[in-house]
């Protein structure tokens, strides 16, 4: 099942110097936790003079897509899928 949310959401990442790269490790959202365990992808996507960063994370049951708005600095839950097709 494929719900949209749209809703802000607290969100713990890690910035990798080597790689630089950042990765969404743990999602708060309608007060539970979920820890991320893979991306599936990322890309940005233009905003005027802003860009907002969309990740595709994982917590190996439930997948989400999250915004990351370079305005605002506030992270949006966008969309959750549970993987069953109903």
């Amino acid at each position: 099942m494929r719900e949209m949310v749209h809703e802000r959401v607290s969100v713990i990442s890690v910035f990798s110097r080597e790689k630089g790269t950042v990765m969404p490790v743990k999602l708060r959202w309608q007060a539970k936790e979920y820890r991320m365990i893979k991306l599936g992808y990322y890309h940005r996507v233009p905003n005027g003079r802003f860009v907002n960063h969309i990740f595709h994370v994982t917590d190996g049951t439930t997948d989400f897509r999250l915004r990351f708005e370079s305005e605002t600095l506030h992270w949006i839950l966008e969309e959750v899928t549970d993987g069953n097709a109903s």
